[in-house]
């Protein structure tokens, strides 16, 4: 279980290759890091353009696929019978540190924060091309 643990640190924590960025891809990436601290905040990333409807992910979607991913966990060795029930019960009193300490034992990986992040890109990946023209729409 150790060596598992350990090539998902270093699979979690690798740097991505050198190679240079088109400016198109400069901006794709920085739209989808814009998206992920809306996230990460706790606020939707949606945009409309022109004559279509709304699109995006809302904190509800983002809030689904962590679940999803989490549930995903919650079978694995490591972590406790009871880290459901613990979160749920220090987030209802309102204890911070206790809910954070459960949190991070549900998710049973070495960057909470990473995957958080890493959830959160790829749900937004799939709306780039049409984020950035509803930005060009609205700009002009």
């Amino acid at each position: 279980m150790q060596a598992l643990r350990a090539a998902q640190f270093e699979y979690d924590n690798r740097m991505p290759p050198e190679v240079s960025e088109t400016p198109q891809e400069r901006v794709e990436r920085h739209w989808v890091e814009e998206g992920i601290d809306q996230l990460m905040r706790g606020a939707d990333y949606v945009f409309q353009r022109r004559m279509r409807p709304k699109q995006g992910v809302t904190q509800e979607r983002f809030a689904e696929a962590v679940d999803e991913f989490a549930m995903g966990q919650l079978g694995l060795q490591g972590a406790s019978k009871s880290v459901l029930g613990r979160l749920v019960l220090a987030a209802h009193f309102k204890i911070g540190s206790e809910a954070r300490s459960a949190a991070d034992e549900l998710m049973a990986v070495p960057n909470t924060d990473t995957v958080l992040r890493e959830i959160a890109r790829t749900l937004l990946q799939p709306f780039v091309k049409d984020g950035l023209m509803a930005q060009a729409e609205e700009a002009e």
